[in-house]
């Protein structure tokens, strides 16, 4: 079929459905019907990421809202806005503006630009450090923040805020007046500005904070979890793992879950007599990032610490990962733990699994769909030669691998990965590598072919969110 006589109806389905920026991009030089088609899907996403100076004085100058004042109609397809700002922006803007002030008419162009976007539903600030070694959130000009809110505190759609950045309390009270946000993620709020949060986040039911120094007691933190249903509390707090299932008790609603254990802050084991396990009958999602956990012990520690949180949860999506990298060789207590749930999705990247892991894991009855594990031994999927027809079960549409063995190379993985797949299904399925680095290699093996996206994350390409960095 010529692009002539292509439905312009299918073209935009087409472009609207795909997530790879630059092939759109590429399609839009194409022609005008290529280019209308494919605008729309371009500006799903706008960034706002440079400050320039003007001859007039300095203002903002934000290429895509120039062209969305150009191209009125695209306004209305913009469904998210990042705004970037860097160090080296402001220490030039303060420089600035100290002999040159921002005229009022200039600061205000942006912001009305801005104002007339009407189906907005998530608004990201942050600011990103120039160099590794800087802390990763630094502080928003108080007089950008106010513009900005000004700017978006009507929109209607907007119901989330994520707040990358390192805040005050002023901005949590100037942030305060946007009340239809439903889902908050905050960068680094320093305590003054916990303190203040309550009025942020109260109508919310979903909180997220990022570098969790500020919490440093249950007092802090347990207020703000009552009404949530999703839940990311990240590392640098203060919680050992008896504070976490005292606060895990407040949460009764929650259904999503993120949370870091630190194992250098358990002082004392869990004994399973004297605690009151949490009661969370609606968590279906649970991410567990740690860091600390070496030894047998630890790990047996960790996975009794787990089974009270999990012990009433219909739990279909789980995620464990190490902080600091470490390999656990301790699997099995982890996986006879998951086998009683009616997981869909596991990613569990730094725990060895054996045969014997794995048998348990594709036994009758299983709903994995999804499975993301790290091979030392190409035998390991071998696991299904001593059981007998029927007695294994896959329902999986994909499985990501990865592995830093010598002894276990790509070339000899996807020979023995057919051979398994034959036996527990129809057909071989496809496998392709993703990744390959000196020593190490990831790969993707589906039930069907699917487009291969360079520079992607197989989890995050597949499966939406589902990646290392954010659980799912």
């Amino acid at each position: 079929m010529s692009i002539d006589i292509l439905p312009f109806e299918v073209l935009c389905e087409i472009l609207g459905t795909s997530r790879d920026l630059d092939t759109i991009y590429e399609s839009v030089l194409v022609c005008k019907a290529f280019k209308d088609a494919g605008l729309p899907s371009l500006y799903k996403t706008i960034t706002l990421k440079t400050l320039q100076p003007s001859e007039s004085g300095e203002c903002f100058n934000f290429r895509a809202l120039e062209t969305l004042d150009k191209y009125p109609h695209l306004r209305t397809h913009v469904r998210e806005v990042v705004f970037r700002f860097v160090l080296d922006d402001y220490v030039r803007r303060t420089r600035h503006t100290a002999t040159t002030p921002l005229k009022r008419a200039e600061g205000n162009a942006w912001t009305h630009s801005l104002a007339q976007l009407p189906n907005v539903r998530a608004y990201t600030f942050y600011h990103v450090p120039l160099l590794s070694s800087q802390n990763q959130y630094l502080p928003i000009p108080s007089d950008v923040l106010e513009q900005t809110v000004s700017a978006i505190r009507d929109w209607g759609p907007l119901t989330e805020l994520n707040l990358l950045y390192r805040l005050t309390r002023s901005d949590i009270t100037r942030l305060s007046r946007i009340k239809k946000a439903r889902s908050v993620r905050l960068g680094f709020p320093p305590a003054e500005a916990v303190g203040a949060i309550m009025p942020l986040v109260e109508q919310c039911d979903s909180l997220s904070i990022m570098d969790a120094y500020a919490i440093d007691s249950l007092v802090v933190i347990r207020p703000l979890v009552g009404n949530l249903s999703i839940l990311h509390l990240g590392p640098h707090h203060a919680l050992c793992n008896m504070d976490l299932l005292q606060m895990l008790q407040c949460g009764q609603g929650l259904q999503g879950l993120d949370l870091f254990y630190d194992n250098f802050l358990n002082a004392q084991t869990v004994e399973v007599e004297t605690v009151c396990t949490p009661e969370l009958k609606q968590l279906r999602k649970f991410v567990l990032r740690h860091q600390g956990v070496s030894n047998k012990a630890q790990y047996g520690e960790m996975f009794k610490w787990l089974d009270l949180v999990i012990s009433a949860a219909p739990l279909s999506s789980f995620s464990i990962f190490s902080d600091d990298s470490r390999e656990c060789n301790f699997a099995m207590p982890l996986i006879t733990l998951l086998v009683k749930k009616p997981i869909e999705f596991l990613d569990i990247p730094h725990i060895i699994i054996r045969s014997t892991s794995l048998r348990m894991l594709f036994g009758t009855g299983n709903r994995l769909q999804v499975l993301s594990i790290m091979l030392v031994d190409v035998n390991v999927l071998n696991f299904f030669g001593s059981t007998v027809i029927g007695e294994l079960f896959c329902n999986l549409s994909a499985l990501y691998l990865r592995s830093n063995r010598v002894t276990c190379s790509y070339s000899l993985v996807t020979p023995q990965l057919r051979r398994t797949m034959l036996y527990l299904r129809d057909g071989p399925g496809h496998i392709r590598r993703v990744k390959q680095e000196k020593g190490a290699w990831k790969a993707l093996w589906t039930e069907g072919f699917h487009t291969i996206r360079k520079g992607l994350d197989a989890l995050y390409d597949e499966y939406g969110k589902a990646t290392e960095l954010n659980g799912w």
